[in-house]
């Protein structure tokens, strides 16, 4: 099983940029797989509804800063040479497809064809609000996207008809790296996403806090929607996310690490947010479960 670790790049151990690069230079050196950046625009003081699975005060006290996640990938891309960079998760219907495409084609083409593109739907209502984006349209605003980002990716010229805008035949001559576009991950939980991730992206997103027989039922629906689209499933990915509890241990960690290997589980993903406060505590944290993780 691969493991990936997610960038400090929010919250109090964001203190200055040069630990931000020192973090994935340790992370490229100590042979984790991916690092994993999230999508946070801003955390309201008056929140509408809870970070899933987590104490909100907790989330509260440390989500007090936020940096972009693109811009960071393509600052530490410069810094590395073989780590590849995903997200868990991009909310991808907050930005607009037009935008994201160009954006994530830089970065694969900075990075030498070292991003993957995972995109969620966000779980914040407050910024669809900000944004004046539709709440019950994220599912719409997400398909919208993969079509466009695949017109993007595989054809030249592109012309687009979108959901509300659309984007006249124009010649698109910055290609990615990778044939066909990154690697493009889905998350989600609902009936939908399962059938989302399975009908259109390379893997699937999840997280460790479901029950592995729920989890095992939900990736069996991801590849059954996968053989009904006529794609192999057994070229699909799953990956897990793993947040470290408050005061949690690493040797517990990486407890849960072998259990999620034991069960075929393709990547998971260590995130100490909840976990440390500072960067200190992050990159020993790193070392300490790169000695620790399945091989």
């Amino acid at each position: 099983m691969d493991v990936g670790i997610a960038i400090p790049h929010y919250g109090p151990a964001l203190s200055n940029a040069a630990d931000l690069r020192r973090f994935a230079v340790e992370a490229e050196r100590l042979g984790y797989t991916t690092l994993w950046c999230g999508d946070r625009l801003f955390l309201p003081t008056d929140l509408q509804g809870d970070y899933p699975g987590t104490d909100y005060p907790i989330y509260a006290e440390r989500g007090n800063r936020f940096a972009d996640p693109l811009t960071v990938v393509g600052s530490l891309a410069a810094v590395t040479t073989q780590i590849r960079f995903n997200f868990s998760t991009l909310n991808a219907p907050l930005h607009h497809p037009v935008i994201l495409a160009r954006a994530l084609t830089t970065l694969d083409f900075l990075s030498d064809g070292r991003l993957d593109a995972g995109f969620g739907l966000g779980w914040m209502r407050d910024e669809y609000d900000t944004l004046g984006l539709p709440w019950d349209q994220r599912g719409a605003r997400l398909d919208d996207l993969l079509s466009f980002l695949e017109a993007w990716w595989t054809t030249n010229p592109v012309e687009y008809k979108g959901l509300g805008w659309s984007f006249p035949r124009s010649a698109v001559g910055l290609r990615p790296v990778q044939p066909g576009g990154p690697p493009i991950y889905l998350a989600g939980v609902t009936e939908r996403a399962l059938q989302r991730a399975g009908r259109r992206a390379t893997g699937w997103l999840t997280f460790d806090a479901i029950p592995p027989e729920v989890r095992t039922t939900m990736w069996t629906t991801v590849q059954d929607a996968a053989a009904e689209a006529g794609r192999d499933p057994r070229q699909l990915r799953q990956m897990v996310r793993v947040n470290g509890e408050p005061g949690e241990s690493l040797d517990h960690i990486a407890e849960r690490l072998a259990r999620l290997a034991d069960e075929g589980v393709h990547e998971a993903l260590v995130d100490f947010f909840f976990t440390f406060t500072t960067m200190a505590e992050f990159l020993s944290a790193a070392e300490r479960i790169a000695e620790l993780k399945p091989r």
